[in-house]
């Protein structure tokens, strides 16, 4: 390999690299502001846990049943992906409880939930709409992980580099030369951030979906 192909490999890879470095940069941003608070005023919280999701379903029945029913729904030794909870107040227009064992600090799959309650009001037509708000528990350690491996790949990137450009291309052996592709190696720390972002937000998703799942079937439960 000649120094003008070294040269313009070693500017492909690396321009390649800061690309993939700066979406992952973005990925990461957007994963955090996922667990961001969404608008939560109609539950009274002062200050809204940081890694809470929010969502509203309109479904058929009474308020009062509605409620009875998901507490009875949620008080089962496990609710699918939402994990054990233990119900801490109900009326007949709101339900509240929290996590218990692992799910409590993020443990184990499908265990992400922290504290939540529903809402239960009446709607046109013997309707209800059910508004609920769920904090998500942990993850914090995954955005860690992918800030930690955001600032491992710039400095990568750099020194990948300058110590190429500055030892490799300029020797005069070829095959010396030929080691530029060894930029490549990036890589192995440029893909994490993606990794961690990702499962960053499908614990928020996991949530969500188990909720709005859960909400939007309340009128088919038994009594």
């Amino acid at each position: 390999m000649n120094a003008e192909t070294a040269q313009f490999v070693l500017f492909a890879v690396t321009g390649v690299g800061a690309v993939v470095w700066v979406a992952g940069l973005r990925f990461l941003v957007a994963s955090h502001r996922a667990g961001k608070n969404p608008p939560v005023e109609r539950f009274g919280l002062a200050e809204p846990p940081e890694n809470l999701i929010a969502g509203t379903a309109e479904v058929e029945g009474r308020p009062a049943e509605l409620a009875a029913k998901a507490a009875s729904v949620m008080a089962r030794e496990n609710v699918g992906t939402i994990g054990m909870l233990k119900i801490l107040e109900r009326t007949d227009d709101r339900v509240a409880f929290e996590a218990v064992g692992p799910g409590q600090s993020g443990g184990s799959r499908g265990q992400f939930v922290g504290r939540g309650q529903l809402r239960f009001s009446p709607a046109a037509r013997g309707r209800t709409r059910i508004d609920y708000a769920v904090e998500v528990s942990g993850g914090r350690g995954l955005l860690l992980g992918g800030a930690i491996f955001q600032v491992l790949g710039l400095v990568a990137l750099v020194a990948g580099f300058w110590l190429i450009r500055t030892y490799i291309i300029p020797n005069q052996d070829p095959a010396i030369r030929g080691q530029t592709f060894q930029m490549l190696q990036v890589v192995h720390v440029l893909w994490p951030p993606f990794l961690f972002g990702g499962l960053y937000r499908g614990r928020h998703t996991a949530v969500r979906t188990a909720f709005d799942t859960l909400v939007h079937n309340l009128p088919y439960h038994a009594d």
